[in-house]
């Protein structure tokens, strides 16, 4: 475990016993000194870009006219609207500046130098050697998204700074989300709960699970990642597939596991987060995988990115004249197209300043797009051939060739770069004369792996089936349940990947 996470646990513990100890209506207090100090102390310096976040939205917001009167000349009213929309760019332009300079600045100022080489001029561009932000890619959206419902007027401006300040920087969540809504997460953090057994137990069994996915799978499938993905010419065959498979089990581990940590965390103080997984695995098309895979970063950007351009009459007008010379379903589907591929670049650009990145976010615009415009022909296909849709064969191949695009998109977004992802794609079906047991893991390490493996496969198709596991855990007898509970910590304790052996491995999404 590295010491971000150490340091994380030692404050979980201190902050559990803190919060109870004071009156219910000072609680809130507690989580934000608490939350304050974590970001202190991982980020030093560096927290004063967090503070100027909130400070500029909380400012904003509160500067915002709610509502224009009613008996408001039209000119006022004009006037009104359009000094709301000025405060609300400002902020926002302010806000994507800050991370736009310390996140990407290098990547597009390497960008425009090779582009101003191509022309013949030869510009040493700047290098910033800035470390990022804890977290800011996912209290910028937090920020963002709570500035644009003031706006829109969905609830109404937080009036304490401290309150708000909160909201940005709730520890538990502060490292890789989930991306939360202020009118879901604010007043939970505000309300002082009191100790319930049921929470409190569920939110240990959810750190607990969080912990087993972590250390007994990502980590461990992290030694087969890397030594495929540092020298990827050298592999080819079944360790390029495997290669393709454990990064994406790796990469669900880790990211689901920290969740699972985050939210259990937030229920030791009575706090529920937004759920931000749901089984992606089972989804039989690119769309339903991003339904149930990092569901708050998919629902920020459909509120936040795909309806206002959709919706927006530099796309509507366009396409209305279009549809009227040409009437078909590509006209009626492009102004969903054009949001789509609005989404698709933000989504790549906001995983990280590189070009696997967008690559990755246009792999998956052109897979969906292409399903979308496709979907009347082979609609009108099943029935001339008369095939059921919901026939189990047919939901079986389209379950098969959802999982190879997830692989394949994976791998885009695993590899060190786009050269090693397409050498690693393009060996799969060359031969490999070496063995798997000489790819990072033996087969001891490969038997605790597949063990792990095959535990959270259980765990989705109980979730997938509607079970609940942690309803039926907390039915059965106490002996039983402690027994299971014992037996999983036992289990990480004994076969979790830590120690002289193992690299400390970093939460890979806490890099975003």
């Amino acid at each position: 475990m590295n010491k971000v996470m150490l340091i994380y646990f030692g404050m979980l513990l201190a902050s559990v016993a803190a919060y109870y100890l004071f009156p219910k209506r000072t609680r809130w207090t507690v989580l934000l000194a608490f939350s304050l100090l974590f970001y202190l102390i991982i980020s030093t310096y560096m927290a004063a870009f967090m503070l100027a976040t909130a400070a500029s939205v909380y400012c904003a917001a509160r500067f915002l006219i709610k509502e224009v009167p009613h008996d408001a000349e039209a000119a006022v009213a004009k006037k009104l609207l359009k000094r709301n929309k000025t405060v609300i760019a400002l902020t926002i332009v302010f806000n994507l500046a800050i991370i736009g300079v310390l996140k990407y600045f290098n990547f597009f100022g390497g960008m425009f130098g090779s582009l101003l080489a191509l022309c013949g001029a030869s510009v040493k561009m700047p290098v910033l050697k800035i470390a990022l932000p804890l977290g800011i890619s996912f209290y910028t959206l937090s920020a963002i998204g709570y500035m644009v419902d003031i706006y829109r007027g969905k609830y109404k401006a937080e009036t304490n700074f401290f309150k708000f300040c909160l909201f940005i920087c709730f520890f538990p969540q502060i490292l890789e989300g989930p991306v939360s809504r202020y009118d879901k997460t604010a007043p939970q953090l505000i309300e002082g709960h009191s100790p319930d057994y049921e929470g409190i137990t569920f939110g240990l069994q959810r750190i607990l699970w969080g912990l087993f996915k972590k250390m007994i799978v990502a980590d461990r499938l992290y030694l087969l990642v890397r030594t495929v993905a540092g020298e990827p010419s050298q592999y080819s065959g079944i360790a390029a597939v495997l290669f393709m498979v454990c990064y994406t089990v790796q990469l669900y581990a880790d990211f689901s596991g920290f969740i699972d940590i985050a939210i259990g965390s937030a229920e030791l103080f009575g706090i529920k987060l937004q759920e931000n997984f749901r089984q992606p695995f089972f989804a039989r098309s690119a769309q339903e995988f991003w339904q149930r895979w990092h569901i708050t970063l998919g629902a920020w950007l459909k509120d936040y990115v795909f309806y206002p351009v959709a919706l927006s009459p530099l796309v509507t007008g366009p396409a209305a004249k279009l549809k009227k010379r040409v009437r078909n379903h590509f006209t009626k589907m492009l102004p969903t197209i054009v949001a789509l591929f609005a989404v698709w670049l933000c989504n790549g650009l906001w995983h990280g300043p590189e070009w696997k990145y967008i690559v990755y976010g246009m792999y998956y615009f052109v897979i969906i797009s292409a399903g979308m415009l496709t979907e009347p022909l082979f609609r009108k296909l099943y029935e001339k051939c008369g095939i059921d849709r919901q026939n189990a064969a047919l939901k079986a191949l389209r379950h098969i060739r959802t999982l190879i695009i997830i692989l394949v998109g994976e791998t885009i977004f695993g590899a060190d770069n786009l050269k090693d992802a397409f050498t690693i794609l393009g060996s799969v079906f060359r031969p490999y004369g070496g063995s798997v047991f000489a790819l990072g893991l033996d087969y001891k390490e490969w038997i605790i792996a597949l063990v792990g493996m095959a535990a959270m496969l259980a765990a989705g198709i109980a979730k997938e089936r509607g079970i609940s596991i942690r309803g039926r855990m907390a039915a059965a007898a106490l002996p039983a349940r402690w027994a299971a509970y014992m037996a999983v910590a036992v289990f990480v304790v004994l076969f979790g990947a830590y120690g002289d052996m193992y690299q400390a491995v970093p939460f890979i999404y806490g890099s975003f």
